[in-house]
């Protein structure tokens, strides 16, 4: 499944019929806003008496979703329905990444320069990028210890949580695109194993979206293949305290091809 193959029979079968319509009511009355679409996404704002920050997702076949407002945990919220009615009706509203990424090709480096601080003027968020680009290893590190701080003590909202980390997510491939991989996989690691361990802290399995778990696991693995000064000790004991996780040992990640490979454990 595409997005572009979404139609509206498909939409009014995700919802209840109540959510359907409020949800078509507000993509009609333009309140979705900032739609934008990534090669395996859409983003956007659902204006609902607040700003609602939407994420939908296609991955194998299947729609998953994040949405600020306190949903219904297995129902989908009107929000999330009204971004996808917003696409379906009209997909020439939305920022397509792909189109973006030429449009930028033609500017000059000082008109790019112009345009991010122009940017960072005006948009708080682009602020907090720019000055993430001055955080070390540590400095990320203790930013997911925060997040993971709030969540557990129900201070912070999971779809904020979320983007946090994606956040963290983020540095870390910037820090790979630098050359900088074991540092990129130390992120990647720190993510995964905190997450993993503080669903079993809190005693709820699927805490956070197995999309960004499944992410963080995959791009893990990639570094350690990549990294062709890798730290091989290090390395193993990374892999031997994620073994030790639930989810491993659930068989929702599969570390014995990784250790096998590249480390000779069996």
């Amino acid at each position: 499944m595409r997005f572009e193959d979404l139609h509206a029979q498909t939409l009014e079968q995700i919802g209840t019929p109540e959510t359907t319509a409020r949800a078509h009511g507000l993509a009609a009355n333009h309140q979705v806003l900032n739609g934008y679409r990534l090669p395996d996404r859409l983003k956007g704002v659902v204006l609902d008496e607040q700003a609602y920050q939407v994420e939908v997702k296609i991955q194998n076949e299947h729609l998953s979703y994040v949405c600020s407002c306190p949903q219904v945990e297995g129902q989908v919220c009107p929000h999330v329905l009204a971004l996808l009615w917003a696409w379906v009706e009209e997909p020439g509203r939305f920022l397509s990444q792909a189109d973006l990424k030429e449009q930028l090709k033609k500017y000059s480096r000082r008109d790019l320069v112009d345009i991010i601080l122009e940017l960072a003027d005006r948009v708080p968020d682009v602020r907090g990028v720019l000055k993430e680009e001055d955080q070390g290893l540590e400095e990320v590190l203790e930013t997911i210890d925060h997040v993971m701080d709030e969540v557990a003590a129900e201070a912070m909202p999971l779809a904020d949580a979320e983007a946090n980390l994606r956040r963290a997510q983020a540095r870390a491939d910037r820090l790979a695109q630098s050359g900088r991989l074991a540092e990129a996989r130390s992120i990647y690691f720190y993510l995964l194993d905190n997450i993993l361990g503080l669903e079993e802290r809190i005693g709820r399995n699927h805490l956070f979206s197995r999309e960004l778990v499944e992410e963080l696991f995959e791009e893990y693995v990639q570094f350690i293949h990549e990294d062709r000064h890798l730290e091989r000790e290090l390395v193993q004991q990374e892999l031997d305290q994620l073994a030790n996780r639930a989810a491993v040992s659930r068989g929702e990640l599969d570390l014995s091809e990784v250790r096998r490979e590249l480390l000779g454990v069996a």
